[in-house]
C-alpha cells in the first residue's frame, strides 16, 4: 500500500483529494495536516466523509513514515518539505498549491500534466506540479498542434470557470503556464495567448475552454493529429459536438471538439471539471504514475447525478 500524507489537509480541494484517495485500492491515508485543526475529525471539516473517514488531523506529518505528500497550502510544514526534498530521497512530493513560480527545473518539480508530459512522470520522477485548471485545458487543446509545430501567430483563449479561480493574479499565471508548455514543446513559436472570459455562467465545477488558432490544415486532418496524440490517454476523448459541462462533472475525463468556421481558422473547445482537472484528480492521476499505476486507479467513473 502506498502511504499517503497531505499537508494543508483542510482546504477545499484536499477535501476532493481525501474523498478520492478513501476509495484508491492502493493507498492508506497515513496524515493530515492543517494548522489550527490538530485532534480534529476531518470529517468534520470535509462533506461526504461521516462514516468514510475516522482520521483526525495529525499534529505533524513524519516523513519516515510516508510514500508521498499531497501539499496544498504554504505553511512551515508544508515549505518544509518544498525545500528539504534532498533529505528524504525515496518521498514522492505532489505539490497542489499552484505555487507562484513557473521555475519547475529550479524547484526539481516536473510539469504534471500527463496528456503533455506522461514520460517524465513515470520515468523515475519523485516531485511533481499539479497544474493550474484553465491552463490544463488549454494545453490539451493546444499540444497536439504545438507537437506536430503547427502553432502560428497569437492564440486566443476563451475561458468560464469559477470566480475563486477567475482572480487575476490566478489567470496571469495560466498565461504564463500556458506559454511555458507551448514554447517548450514547439520552440518556433513566438506567438501570445490572449485570455478573454467567456460570457457563459458554469457550474461549481464547470470549465469550459475555447481556442482560436490561425490553422490552414483540414479539419479531417487537424482530428487525426488529436486522436493520434491522444488515443492512448485514459481521460481525454474527442467528441463530434461540444458537450454540457455536467457531462464531465465528479470525473477526470476531459472532452476535446473541433470546428473550422473558415478555412484558415480553427476552434477548439474543451471541457472539464476544475476541481478534478488541476486539481485533486490530477493529483491522484500523477501519484500513479509515479508509483507504476495503471493511469484510471481510483479514478473510474462513479455515479454523479441524472
Amino acid at each position: 500500500m502506498i502511504k499517503v500524507g497531505i499537508a494543508g489537509a483542510d482546504t477545499p480541494m484536499a477535501g476532493e483529494l481525501i474523498r478520492i484517495l478513501i476509495n484508491h485500492p492502493d493507498v492508506e491515508l497515513v496524515s493530515t495536516f492543517a494548522p489550527g485543526k490538530v485532534g480534529r475529525k476531518v470529517a468534520s471539516v470535509h462533506h461526504g466523509l461521516a462514516g468514510e473517514c475516522d482520521l483526525e488531523f495529525s499534529p505533524d506529518i513524519n516523513p519516515q513514515t510516508l510514500d508521498v505528500i499531497f501539499i496544498d497550502a504554504h505553511s512551515d510544514v508544508a515549505d518544509r518539505f518544498r525545500m528539504n526534498t534532498d533529505r528524504w530521497p525515496n518521498l514522492r512530493i505532489i505539490d497542489m498549491s499552484h505555487c507562484p513560480s513557473l521555475d519547475f527545473d529550479a524547484l526539481q518539480m516536473a510539469y504534471g500534466l500527463p496528456e503533455s508530459n506522461r514520460k517524465a512522470l513515470v520515468r523515475g520522477c519523485k516531485r511533481a506540479v499539479v497544474p493550474r485548471s484553465v491552463a490544463a485545458a488549454a494545453i490539451i487543446g493546444l499540444y497536439p498542434l504545438a507537437k506536430h509545430l503547427l502553432l502560428k501567430g497569437d492564440i486566443t483563449v476563451g475561458y468560464a470557470c469559477p470566480a475563486d479561480i477567475d482572480t487575476e493574479e490566478k489567470i496571469s499565471m495560466v498565461r504564463q503556464e500556458i506559454l511555458y508548455v507551448l514554447r517548450k514543446t514547439q520552440n518556433s513559436f513566438n506567438g501570445d495567448i490572449k485570455l478573454n472570459r467567456l460570457n457563459e455562467e458554469v457550474s461549481d465545477r464547470g470549465l469550459k475552454v475555447v481556442v482560436e488558432i490561425p490553422c490552414t490544415l483540414d479539419i479531417n486532418e487537424v482530428f487525426k493529429v488529436f486522436e493520434n496524440c491522444y488515443d492512448d490517454h485514459n481521460f481525454t476523448f474527442m467528441v463530434a459536438s461540444s458537450m454540457p459541462g455536467y457531462e464531465v462533472e465528479g470525473t477526470q475525463k476531459t472532452l476535446v471538439t473541433l470546428q473550422k468556421q473558415t478555412p484558415d481558422r480553427l476552434t477548439v473547445t474543451v471541457v472539464a471539471d476544475c476541481r478534478m482537472r488541476g486539481g485533486a484528480g490530477d493529483a491522484v492521476h500523477i501519484m500513479n504514475l509515479l508509483f507504476g499505476l495503471h493511469e484510471r486507479t481510483g479514478l473510474f467513473l462513479k455515479a454523479h447525478k441524472f
